[in-house]
């Protein structure tokens, strides 16, 4: 990130990167969203995301976000190994003209997930928010109350629903096709209600240090190593969590069998 981005990441709990995804990109998501689902479970089943088309594999790691999420997550820069993995995945395609919003969720606390130490970023769950259609300031989707990321104060809990109101505390965050909402978990957030004629799809992929996790869950580098897409840095990202040790039995550098798949 550069000094803007630390500095607005830092106080608001969320930045806008604007143009990750190519136009290409963006229509070749669209056309290969296989199922609507609020979250995939990171297992080995060959409907979920990561198998309906290489698009969603190179999602794992994109050159145009890597370095950010090494700063927000791992090292605070990029390496040859990965210093996050991806903990699971939600692809929004339910919400519609007439959806009356969601509740807020997420805050600030001791088991939030986020802080800040000796000149570093740590989040326990960072989500990445793919926009693959553009969202005006009074479309809907997504909004956040900027800064409760450090809260010490319980987030008033009839303010939650968004289908019964909107209290100016709420944000309501714009962004175009193609751009990406990066955002703690420990922000407070949720879907407004959605006005827009325009559909709304949105991607979350949603990562983790290493050595945590917050689904149940895990991927296997194994289920995914004979893509021919597949490398070290993507299989790395896929391995369940651990502290990245030597020799360990996940090393995406070690062989096993492969086969050749290629998309459809």
């Amino acid at each position: 990130m550069n000094d803007e981005q630390r500095f607005l990441y830092d106080m608001f709990g969320y930045i806008v990167v604007p143009g990750v995804l190519t136009q290409e990109q963006v229509d070749l998501l669209r056309s290969t969203i296989g199922h609507a689902t609020e979250q995939w479970e990171p297992d080995h089943k060959h409907d979920a995301p990561l198998h309906w088309h290489s698009i969603w594999r190179d999602l794992l790691d994109l050159p145009t976000l890597a370095p950010i999420l090494d700063d927000m997550i791992g090292t605070g820069g990029r390496s040859e190994s990965p210093t996050y993995r991806i903990d699971h995945i939600n692809v929004h395609t339910h919400v519609s003209q007439g959806f009356p919003g969601g509740h807020l969720h997420g805050g600030g606390g001791p088991l939030a997930g986020f802080a800040y130490h000796d000149g570093r970023f740590h989040s326990r769950l960072l989500s990445v928010s793919f926009e693959l259609y553009d969202t005006q300031p009074n479309d809907g989707g997504f909004a956040c109350v900027r800064g409760s990321h450090k809260s010490n104060v319980p987030f008033p809990p009839h303010w939650r629903d968004l289908s019964k109101g909107v209290n100016p505390c709420v944000t309501r965050v714009t962004a175009n096709a193609g751009d990406a909402i990066l955002f703690t978990e420990a922000l407070t957030h949720g879907t407004l209600p959605w006005t827009s004629d325009a559909p709304r799809s949105t991607v979350f992929y949603k990562f983790s240090p290493p050595d945590h996790t917050w689904a149940a869950n895990y991927f296997d580098p194994d289920d995914y190593r004979g893509y021919e897409d597949m490398d070290t840095r993507k299989l790395a990202i896929l391995e369940p969590p651990n502290a990245r040790y030597r020799g360990r039995p996940t090393n995406p550098h070690s062989e096993t069998p492969q086969t050749i798949h290629t998309d459809t």
